[in-house]
């Protein structure tokens, strides 16, 4: 059985046929992501795994021949084995981004830990060897410990950090819109539009004003999820 090399093209170009073939669907959750994050985050990270699934996963399995052959014994309900699978991986995502959030962050914490103490080692002080067990056990002890505190750190701000998520996602999508939009429908020249064809031929200027407008979309996303902690913390005040 062969498998043919990834490809970070073809990602592009499903991502492409992805939001231009299902914008009515993608356009009101990507508003929703940005302008509700706070409750968008409960379930942006398994819309994510949905997307990973549908443009990246299941094209790169029906390369396998065993796969391609399955659904193609099955066309007609091919739509709806994509949907089963987008869908279960979209829940197994959600699973493992929370155990991989946890685990991120103790690595994080961990790392910097280790660094930490292999740099405490490093003077040579008077007091390490008065220690009662060998110093090269300091690196992992710090290690442990500041891993497991960034670890709870992430856990307690788990929410917080998923409606960022979800922001950022909102809005990239959403500059995608306006640019794409604008020029397929409103007849607005930016660049050489090529927008319009794909996402591979996307010229500077196109670029540029997605990014502008991505920035601005994730600066009104961001003072929205303070003004709603605001609100929070005041109502949990009284």
């Amino acid at each position: 059985m062969y498998i043919q090399d990834f490809d970070f093209n073809n990602v592009f170009a499903n991502l492409y046929y992805l939001l231009t073939n299902s914008i009515y669907i993608i356009l009101p959750i990507s508003i929703f992501l940005l302008f509700f994050s706070k409750v968008s985050s409960k379930i942006s990270i398994f819309l994510i795994g949905v997307y990973a699934s549908y443009s990246v996963l299941i094209p790169y399995l029906l390369k396998i021949e065993f796969v391609g052959n399955f659904i193609n014994n099955f066309y007609d309900y091919s739509f709806f084995i994509y949907l089963i699978l987008s869908a279960l991986f979209g829940f197994i995502f959600y699973q493992l981004f929370k155990i991989g959030f946890f685990i991120g962050g103790f690595l994080l914490g961990g790392l910097a830990g280790y660094s930490i103490g292999t740099l405490i080692i490093s003077t040579n002080n008077e007091w390490l060897k008065n220690i009662p067990f060998p110093i090269s056990y300091i690196p992992w002890i710090i290690f442990l410990i500041l891993g497991f505190v960034i670890a709870f750190v992430f856990a307690k701000n788990y929410e917080i950090i998923l409606a960022v998520l979800s922001v950022l996602f909102g809005a990239f999508i959403l500059s995608f819109y306006i640019i794409y939009l604008l020029e397929k429908y409103a007849g607005i020249i930016i660049g050489n539009n090529s927008l319009i064809k794909s996402f591979t031929e996307l010229s500077q200027p196109e670029f540029l004003s997605m990014l502008i407008i991505f920035i601005i979309l994730i600066s009104v996303g961001f003072y929205i999820i303070y003004k709603t902690n605001q609100k929070a913390h005041n109502k949990y005040a009284k």
